[in-house]
């Protein structure tokens, strides 16, 4: 009988992209599973992007390819546009998104409260999913609707929109990027919820989850102790239903070669993407040889990369 697997690929932002290719990676290489292999795959913000690509087929290359190619002479004059409407009605910008959500309270509450960011979503249109006309199984993808605070879980509970409107939606994080429009509803990051939703995978029945969170990296503030809080539930109630849990995290090396990362030096992505495969693959592999250890969280070695 097939292990069943599953894989939380969570937010992180740019480096996140790199990060999360390297995990994949290395999960094949220990496993032998890939991303379509998998029980399901929940993608969340920059997890949900590299998630959708490596469903439709886009090799690592292209992925990174797709990272660093730059906005096209459209984009960057529909982006003009924008700031220039900007400067013209600079209080406009400071407007809340949702204020009616505070009564939800928490970051979601807080969210609300947030103005709509300034840049549109398009530009996260980049990554390579042609081929997903249709959503496939065992792919979800999380955002947060604007009004209620639902996470929505598209693959899930919606399969009526495509695959690019939804990397849009969950990657629009507030502050930064306009809510993304889809019919009636306007969606933010899935990271306002939780920046991994390993938890949706309480009721699989699964074997192993691996879960990708770069947003737990070394490092203080509010966000990263609740992203830490959150994981740590989601991790608990994962092991209390019999799933063996293991949750990989970046350690400080690799964040520190990551810096600058895809703008400034796009370079580095092949070297993230090599030695958290190398990584992750040696924890994987470690934890299987030691019968039953695959619980056991860990964080890629101090001094690796």
């Amino acid at each position: 009988m097939s292990m069943r697997i599953g894989l939380a690929l969570g937010a992180g932002g740019p480096f996140g992209w790199a990060f999360h290719l390297g995990v994949a990676e290395g999960v094949a290489a220990a496993l032998g599973v890939g991303v379509r292999d998998t029980e399901t795959v929940v993608g969340t913000s920059a997890g949900g992007a590299v998630a959708a690509s490596l469903f439709s087929g886009a090799t690592t290359e292209e992925v990174l390819d797709a990272i660093a190619r730059p906005l096209s002479e459209e984009e960057r004059e529909e982006m003009r546009q924008i700031k220039q409407e900007l400067s013209r009605r600079p209080l406009h910008r400071l407007r809340p998104q949702e204020p009616s959500m505070v009564r939800l309270g928490g970051a979601v509450g807080l969210a609300g409260l947030l103005p709509a960011g300034p840049f549109p979503t398009f530009p996260l249109r980049r990554f390579p999913t042609t081929g997903l006309d249709h959503w496939p199984a065992g792919l979800w993808i999380t955002a947060v609707r604007l009004g209620d605070g639902q996470t929505i879980v598209f693959g899930r509970d919606r399969t009526d929109v495509s695959v690019s409107d939804a990397l849009e939606a969950t990657s629009a994080v507030p502050g930064m990027f306009q809510p993304k429009q889809i019919g009636k509803d306007r969606y933010i990051d899935g990271a306002v919820a939780s920046a991994t939703h390993a938890g949706l995978f309480a009721d699989h029945d699964l074997d192993v989850a691996v879960i990708a969170s770069p947003m737990t990296r070394p490092g203080r503030g509010l966000i990263r102790e609740r992203a830490r809080r959150q994981l740590d539930q989601e991790k608990r109630l994962l092991e209390r239903t019999g799933t063996k849990v293991i949750v990989v995290e970046p350690n400080g090396d690799i964040v520190a070669r990551a810096a600058g990362f895809p703008r400034k030096s796009p370079e580095v992505a092949i070297d993230i993407v090599s030695e958290v495969r190398a990584e992750v693959a040696q924890l994987l592999n470690d934890a299987g040889s030691g019968g039953g250890n695959l619980g056991r969280p860990a964080r890629l070695r101090s001094g690796s990369a």
